[in-house]
């Protein structure tokens, strides 16, 4: 398959490491290092790659080390939230604090589709005179996939009138059955302004269903559970009230099973005999929260609680996206760069920052080494050939996985937006990728020309090293 032809009709997806990398007093120029005229067919599967690395089935980690692991990340974060240790009250000025930072320095215009029509004011809906000396948190789960947004409101928010691929004002996505705290309402009540495990941003209310803060924290600790290890599930939902709904979960959903349902009686209509009947989080009619049991399919890609935590269940895990296109901030139902990694990271039930700044600058991984801006090439490359399948490449707002090692350098699969290569001419081409891929990574460039592998930043380790190393 040409390269070219793989990259536009799919998509690109770029104990301790090495503990140094050698400064330049120059900085380095990209070589030219052409990009294979074909990708072979075996490549782009999650088998070859997993056959070429040691021990790559091997357990790294207990649940019990998973936990203690989620602990600490969560501790160190950045841009990670521990509910169960958020205070009973809050202050103005640390509620005005979070609403402020997720909008610091976005400076996009909202659009409307009809011209003549009004454009809302931002401020006015983020009603900030309306937060009173002390807010106490109400808590809900999220009942469905719904947008986090930069400020209360579906317009999109564009850099520029032709930028229509990414919308500014999108920040990321809750899922069913993640816990929430509610802080504040915006002016006209349709959005709230919530701190979820992973993020702090404004969510539709209709998306979420409050509940007692006990039972909201309480959701995620309930056994045994299921979790969803494909791209996405169906659950068909059958709530106290109204008709049975099919809704669409994505990888990394976690739900608890119900283990006692008798065999003979009907869900939703449905026997029970073909699906695994689970609690799914809805909203009652006075918008509280029920847990109604649910129909998960047993021929859906679904696993009893996390995956072992291996780097082959990783690369498996990343290889189902092959193909789905790319979407910034999680927006229309996929996944950017940094969502693609963590969901797959999900599955295993290993939490990692949400955005790939933090989940750089996250030091409680199993290995961060940052890369000196001027360090050499040949450090780099010897740093990015001791990388495993899983350990994560960052450059300046991006990062990619490494899937393994083949003609002398690292392979990568990331979600991209685009990919810049050097074209039949020797000049740089971009690539509109706008979807998850692999490539050999040393080839790609910037848009300056210059080689991505001179632009590494930092390279994280959020598994531990196989024992073959």
């Amino acid at each position: 398959m040409s390269v070219a032809r793989c990259l536009l009709a799919m998509a690109l997806a770029t104990g301790g490491l090495l503990s140094a990398v050698a400064v330049a007093t120059e900085p380095p120029v990209g070589t030219g290092t052409p990009f294979p005229d074909t990708i072979p067919a075996e490549r782009l599967t999650a088998a070859f790659w997993i056959d070429r690395a040691a021990a790559c089935d091997t357990v790294l980690l207990d649940a019990a080390a998973v936990s203690r692991q989620n602990a600490a990340v969560l501790a160190a974060g950045p841009g990670l939230h521990d509910l169960a240790r958020l205070p009973e009250r809050l202050s103005r000025d640390e509620v005005l604090a979070l609403i402020t930072g997720v909008a610091a320095g976005n400076k996009a215009l909202p659009v409307v589709a009809d011209p003549t029509a009004a454009v809302p004011d931002l401020e006015t809906l983020v009603a900030r005179d309306a937060i009173p000396a002390e807010v106490a948190p109400r808590f809900a789960l999220a009942v469905r996939r719904a947008d986090l947004r930069t400020f209360p409101t579906d317009l999109p928010g564009r850099a520029k009138p032709t930028d229509t691929d990414i919308d500014r004002f999108q920040e990321s996505a809750l899922f069913p059955g993640t816990p929430v705290a509610i802080l504040h309402t915006s002016a006209d009540g349709r959005y709230a302004f919530v701190v979820a495990p992973h993020y702090a941003a404004w969510v539709a209310g209709a998306a979420l269903a409050e509940g007692e803060r006990t039972t909201v924290l309480g959701f995620a600790g309930s056994q045994p559970r299921r979790v969803v290890t494909g791209p996405t599930a169906r659950v068909v939902v059958a709530p106290p009230a109204g008709a049975a709904e099919e809704i669409v979960v994505d990888m990394g959903v976690s739900l608890p099973e119900v283990t006692d349902w008798p065999l003979g009686q009907p869900l939703a209509g449905q026997g029970t005999l073909a699906a695994t009947v689970v609690r799914f989080p809805s909203r009652g009619a006075d918008g509280k929260l029920v847990l109604p049991p649910a129909l998960l399919p047993r021929g859906a890609d679904s696993h009893p609680g996390p995956l072992p935590a291996s780097r082959a269940n990783l690369l498996r895990q990343a290889f189902k996206f092959l193909g789905e296109r790319y979407c910034w901030g999680h927006r229309g139902g996929g996944r950017d760069c940094s969502g693609f990694v963590g969901e797959c990271y999900r599955s295993l039930g290993l939490v990692i920052p949400r955005n790939s700044r933090d989940q750089a600058a996250c030091t409680a991984s199993f290995g961060r080494t940052a890369v000196a801006p001027h360090a050499d090439r040949e450090a780099r490359l010897k740093l990015l050939g001791a990388l495993e399948p899983g350990d994560l490449v960052h450059v300046p707002g991006h990062v990619m996985m490494v899937i393994g090692h083949d003609g002398g350098g690292p392979w990568i699969i990331h979600d991209s937006h685009a990919a810049t290569v050097r074209g039949p001419d020797g000049r740089p081409r971009r690539l509109p990728t706008n979807s998850v891929v692999i490539s050999p990574l040393e080839p790609l460039l910037r848009d300056d020309g210059r080689s991505v592998v001179e632009a590494v930043t930092v390279v994280q380790r959020y598994l531990p090293p196989s024992p073959a190393r």
